[in-house]
């Protein structure tokens, strides 16, 4: 009899307590949400250090963001954005059906990765968001990404 292979599926999300992060047009350091893919792992793997998975989707909140159309995110292992995983990727904002100043964006993903033993292996990756219009009061209010190990 052939090996069942089963998959966990985890989380990541971050939502700021307050305020949360500015949304702007453009991609910038103070545009971005730490996921931390170990943080609901068993203590004999989170503490591996390199994050091995497959990302499965991401996906992203704004409020206040009334005069942007769509958004760009960029998926990195490091803070600064310099050693980049999933390139840009835009998708349209999506407005709530009662409140129009809340909108989401959603991204299908399905990419295995691993983070190089020379890149910073603390199983934390590093989501950039930019709008394609500085939408004033915009704010990146919350992002998720999901994968299975």
């Amino acid at each position: 009899m052939p090996t069942r292979i089963t998959h966990f599926l985890h989380r990541s999300t971050v939502a700021p307590v307050a305020p949360p992060t500015a949304a702007i047009a453009g991609l910038t350091v103070g545009s971005v949400h730490a996921h931390d893919l170990g943080q609901y792992l068993p203590t004999f793997q989170s503490v591996k250090g390199n994050f091995r998975g497959i990302i499965n989707g991401i996906w992203v909140k704004f409020t206040t963001a009334t005069g942007a159309a769509t958004v760009t995110m960029r998926l990195c292992a490091d803070a600064a954005g310099d050693v980049v995983l999933i390139p840009d990727t835009a998708a349209t904002l999506v407005p709530g059906v009662t409140t129009a100043a809340t909108q989401w964006a959603a991204y299908s993903i399905n990419l295995a990765m691993e983070q190089a033993l020379s890149l910073p292996g603390n199983q934390t990756l590093y989501l950039f968001v930019s709008l394609d219009a500085a939408a004033g009061a915009a704010k990146f209010a919350e992002s998720t990404i999901t994968w299975q190990e």
